[in-house]
């Protein structure tokens, strides 16, 4: 199958068996010539679809043999020696093989222009192909190689596989155990002496069937069961949830938390008849109704901890090179989120986020620690901070989570502060129209 193209050739099971045979038959029918005690050749037999009309039968698969060379041209009508004749003599259901119905399939479908996997419930129908085979040699020396060449490749039987729908399909090829050897005994001037062999080849394969009325995204999955615990003397209720903290962000002032930071949110529901077992967390674009998967089916603890995925934007946190010396030494290295305005790029010092406040060894618990920040731009530009420009103040020897930083002069971020302006929604997970949302989140 190919993406964004669709022919006319694809999505036949039976010309897909075909295209692999051949290719075993190309590929794996051999034998030794000896020339002499120096040299010795191997000679691939090339095979051909015996076609009863025009159509280039074997066009997106096999049309070459051994390597992707091109034969120097020769004038005239030539039939190459030794060659073989593949013909597709017709297929049989084997419903002696017939399995239940009652089994998932897994499959590849284009969607949108994409390839994603779905899976519903297969039907595989047993077949029985087969194909009369005929080769052409020059010999009987040549004739009694290939023979015994067809006897160890097919005996009993060589497994190969195909894509139909989407789908690889498996499929196994032998042979009866009679071959016939026919030999024209008339030697003359005008007449043919070539010699044919002829055997016949069957393909057990199944062709798959998809319900498609079951048929689901393999990405979907269920990762638990929601439930109602409801009082039956009362009025069903599913709650209502109040969303306490964190609280909501204005169209000029949206609420500003760094990615890579661990988000608390807490929420109350109330009118409990029935009581709210489990909930779902989705982030939506300010503005727009899509809806995306945080996850669904958490336990309803009443508080829920969003780590935002430090791949969410594209924007690069700066770098901090502390400036360490005899004196100062970082026991535990803080972990700190810088976001710059998202207007004027300008680092100020409400523009720090401490996630974890460090520990550091110093002369005085209370001291400030000077730092240097490594920024790059878009294009991948290094620019640094003044020497003198940074100072991050401790209390107890850890980062002061009231008054982190102090700047000297200004810090303008390079490159791009990329970031997104989302909503935050808690629901139901069994009536996902008991919901409440944070609005105006802009995540750098």
């Amino acid at each position: 199958m190919a993406l964004h193209q669709r022919y006319n050739n694809e999505n036949i099971l039976s010309r897909a068996i075909i295209a692999g045979l051949l290719d075993i038959l190309n590929n794996k029918i051999t034998y030794e010539q000896v020339w002499s005690n120096e040299y010795i050749e191997t000679i691939q037999i090339p095979w051909y679809y015996n076609m009863s009309g025009d159509e280039r039968f074997m066009q997106d698969f096999y049309t070459h043999y051994a390597d992707c060379i091109a034969p120097k041209p020769a004038d005239g009508n030539f039939d190459m020696i030794p060659r073989g004749i593949l013909t597709y003599t017709g297929t049989i259901i084997d419903s002696a093989r017939t399995t239940s119905r009652y089994v998932q399939g897994q499959y590849l479908k284009e969607v949108n222009g994409q390839l994603q996997t779905y899976r519903s419930f297969l039907y595989s129908i047993p077949l029985n192909m087969n194909f009369e085979c005929e080769m052409w040699m020059d010999t009987q020396i040549t004739s009694l190689k290939v023979e015994q060449a067809i006897r160890e490749l097919f005996y009993k039987t060589i497994t190969f596989y195909v894509y139909y729908k989407g789908m690889r399909v498996g499929s196994t090829v032998g042979f009866p155990e009679d071959i016939i050897l026919e030999k024209n005994i008339q030697y003359s001037f005008e007449s043919d002496n070539k010699i044919k062999l002829r055997f016949t080849l069957e393909v057990e394969t199944y062709q798959p069937v998809f319900d498609p009325t079951t048929e689901v995204n393999a990405n979907d999955y269920m990762s638990g069961l929601g439930y109602r615990i409801v009082d039956m003397a009362h009025r069903k209720h599913d709650g209502i949830i109040v969303i306490n903290s964190p609280t909501d962000g204005t169209e000029d002032s949206p609420l500003i938390i760094p990615k890579g930071y661990p988000l608390w949110i807490e929420w109350d529901y109330t009118q409990e008849n029935a009581i709210i077992s489990r909930i779902n967390v989705h982030w939506l674009t300010h503005g727009d109704n899509a809806k995306n998967v945080i996850e669904t089916m958490v336990a309803n603890n009443e508080y829920y901890i969003w780590n935002i995925p430090e791949t969410f934007t594209d924007y690069k946190h700066p770098s901090i090179i502390w400036n360490e010396d005899s004196s100062v030494k970082i026991y535990r290295e803080p972990l700190i989120r810088i976001t710059p305005d998202t207007d004027t790029k300008e680092i100020t010092e409400s523009s720090f986020t401490i996630v974890d406040t460090g520990y550091f060894l110093s002369p005085q618990p209370d001291m400030s620690v000077n730092a240097v920040l490594e920024m790059k731009d878009d294009n991948g530009r290094v620019f640094y901070s003044g020497d003198s420009s940074l100072y991050f103040n401790l209390r107890g020897n850890k980062i002061d989570e009231d008054n982190p930083v102090t700047i000297i002069g200004q810090i303008f971020f390079p490159g791009t502060v990329d970031y997104k302006l989302v909503d935050i929604q808690i629901s139901n997970s069994v009536n996902e129209n008991v919901f409440d949302v944070i609005q105006n989140i802009k995540i750098v």
